[in-house]
């Protein structure tokens, strides 16, 4: 009989501390290292998924929807005394970019000081902005795109996370910004040729299922491209220690390159996992729970393929905390 009490109480316990939104699938897709394992995620999280703070459901906003429907989280109001960092704050704790005010005042709470990035600046050596017609993919929160703008250029800036497009109008409105930004997946957008001056992909191509299709794309519509992108270094002992775990864990399915054939040269494609970054309310990756990573040497190559004679290389870290990455600036 107390065996049996002890028994109910248990399971009494368990669903206490259980979500009811608990999604075991969700948890395994976020944890690698809990389905590698092989443990019941439902276990996982009452024993040590509650103390460790670990995500149990994927951020619902990025997950598919036909509607966009996120009225239900808008029809409210603010009674506060109107001020700019009101608008700010209604994504706190979603930023990534640090911006302030005119008088320096912080607008967000953030180490990333998107509005000075030193790539942006290396760009800005190579070419002059004045009057051209850019379009950055990926724009994030808005930072290089107000640096752009503020060195001449017509951006048209496209975001399919509907929560960065919507910082990124924050930011236009606070900086009085000209640029369009547009929402959507650029994949399906139609380029003419030569349409642009520039295209920025700044965090994008590692983002991508197909990014060979995407660099394809960009070389017809534009004879400048300007990447900041991570790739795949294949001799893994140059990479960031602290990596080390996530490759064991085969965030980085390195074992099982796939190749995509282009112009008789084979490109190789690394699949990586998002895992527990899924869970994040400011999450900006791709629109799947994976992407691929271009092995360095190829991508180098397949730029050359598509009529970019003249390849930069700048900012090039192989220990960069999330994985090696580099600057090109590529001119046809």
């Amino acid at each position: 009989m107390k065996l049996i009490n002890k028994f109910l109480n248990l399971l009494k316990y368990d669903s206490m501390k259980l979500p009811l939104d608990f999604n075991k699938s969700d948890y395994l897709e976020l944890h690698p290292d809990v389905r590698s394992a092989g443990i019941d995620p439902k276990k996982h999280y009452l024993k040590f998924g509650i103390k460790e703070n670990r995500q149990y459901k994927i951020n619902p906003f990025y997950e598919e929807s036909t509607k966009n429907d996120i009225s239900n989280l808008l029809a409210k109001y603010n009674n506060s005394r109107p001020y700019q960092k009101n608008s700010f704050d209604l994504f706190q704790g979603s930023w990534s970019t640090r911006f302030k005010d005119e008088k320096g005042n912080f607008l967000t709470n953030c180490t990333f000081d998107g509005t000075n990035d030193s790539r942006l600046e290396w760009l800005f050596e190579k070419i002059n902005l004045d009057n051209l017609k850019v379009l950055e993919l990926g724009p994030l929160e808005g930072a290089h795109t107000l640096m752009m703008e503020s060195k001449g250029a017509n951006v048209t800036a496209i975001e399919a996370n509907i929560g960065a497009f919507m910082r990124c109008l924050v930011v236009k409105n606070q900086f009085n910004l000209k640029s369009n930004f547009l929402l959507g997946d650029f994949n399906k957008m139609s380029l003419a040729s030569d349409e642009y001056d520039l295209v920025l992909a700044f965090g994008v191509l590692y983002h991508m299922v197909n990014p060979v299709e995407l660099l394809k794309k960009i070389s017809v519509t534009s004879r400048k491209l300007f990447l900041w992108t991570h790739y795949f270094e294949e001799n893994l002992e140059l990479w960031n220690s602290k990596l080390k775990k996530q490759l064991e864990q085969k965030k980085w399915d390195y074992r099982n390159p796939e190749i995509y054939q282009f112009d008789n040269c084979p490109i190789r494609i690394i699949k990586q996992k998002y895992g527990h970054e899924l869970g994040w309310s400011g999450f900006c990756g791709g629109l799947d729970n994976y992407s691929y990573w271009i092995v360095k040497e190829d991508l180098l190559e397949l730029l050359k393929r598509l009529g970019y004679k003249k390849i930069q290389i700048s900012f090039d870290s192989v220990t960069h905390q999330n994985g090696p990455a580099f600057c090109v600036f590529a001119e046809k």
